[in-house]
């Protein structure tokens, strides 16, 4: 039995080694991984019976020994599938790597994330995988994590990995920053205005401007005084900002994932929410108003999911 088991490891370190061997030859190029091409781990409960887990735990000790001595840290990737009792801390955890170091390359980039089931790619090396893409497939966490490494970037010498058709840079031993953080952690929304009246709610109303007609009004209207603070309702880059006869001063902020907010007939609009700027959760971004087509000074909140309004209700106590 015992030689069984020295054979069936050997095995498994040829096979991973194999595949380091096949990262090292295209270290001067970018390196392409597949999910599907991988080593499989099949589980975290026996760490004596399963040797692709036990070659994978061999790896991120020898990457760890590797970065504080200032040696070469070329990772080799290992896949695993999600059980019900996992989380991505209790995976950072068992498996010693951070979770910042195997969420982007899966694109998870937010801590609430469903991932029961999912097959995950993981890295034998700590360290932070940059998305390569243009800023306006990103997510606000993604363009966070390149406008703050903008000078890494520059240096070609780091390596490059295709991930299943996604490019990045990768660098060992990085970590988020605090914002990056709390970026990936932020799982609330909050409410736009404080002290408010909820005047007109989500769907099908009367025109306040012409009783006659009814037409869908596709957010939440909260009557505050003029000049109210107006406070992005979640982490997320500006997307959008001008004014109109209609909804006057408005602004719009992309939260990733298909979700962007939309505020209207604001009285101004804070110099730090300019396009493309990133802004936090529960930030500043406005004061209220009543320009545009108004019958009173109100805050016009809308949601936006993939294309189509929902009703921001579902999303905080409205």
């Amino acid at each position: 039995m015992q030689k069984i088991k020295a054979l069936f490891f050997a095995a498994a370190f040829l096979c991973a080694a194999a595949f380091a061997q096949d990262e090292r030859n295209a270290q001067s190029s970018v390196i392409k991984i597949q999910k599907s091409k991988v080593p499989q781990i099949n589980s975290l409960n026996v760490r004596d019976k399963d040797y692709m887990l036990k070659q994978f735990d061999d790896e991120v000790e020898q990457n760890k020994q590797f970065f504080i001595s200032g040696k070469p840290v070329l990772p080799s990737f290992y896949a695993y599938t999600i059980n019900n009792d996992d989380d991505l801390f209790n995976l950072a955890a068992r498996f010693c790597i951070r979770y910042d170091s195997f969420c982007l390359i899966n694109g998870i980039t937010g801590a609430e994330e469903y991932i029961k089931g999912k097959t995950l790619l993981l890295p034998s090396a700590d360290g932070i995988f940059v998305p390569l893409e243009e800023s306006k497939n990103l997510s606000a966490l993604e363009f966070l994590l390149q406008k703050n490494r903008l000078a890494l970037l520059e240096d070609t010498s780091h390596l490059r990995y295709n991930i299943d058709g996604k490019d990045f840079a990768f660098f060992p031993g990085e970590k988020f920053t605090t914002t990056e953080r709390a970026f990936f952690l932020d799982t609330s929304m909050q409410l736009p205005v404080k002290n408010y009246r909820i005047s007109s709610r989500y769907g099908q109303r009367e025109n306040p401007f012409n009783g006659a007609k009814t037409q869908f009004h596709r957010g939440v209207d909260m009557a505050v005084p003029n000049g109210s603070n107006v406070f992005a309702c979640k982490s997320g880059t500006v997307s959008g900002r001008g004014e109109n006869a209609v909804y006057g001063k408005w602004i719009q902020i992309d939260h990733g994932r298909g979700m962007t907010s939309f505020y209207a007939h604001l009285s101004s609009i804070q110099e730090n929410a300019q396009k493309g700027t990133i802004v936090r959760a529960g930030e500043l971004i406005a004061k209220s108003g009543s320009t545009g087509q108004v019958t009173g000074p109100h805050l016009h909140f809308e949601i936006w999911l993939n294309g189509k309004t929902v009703d921001p209700s579902a999303y905080g106590n409205f």
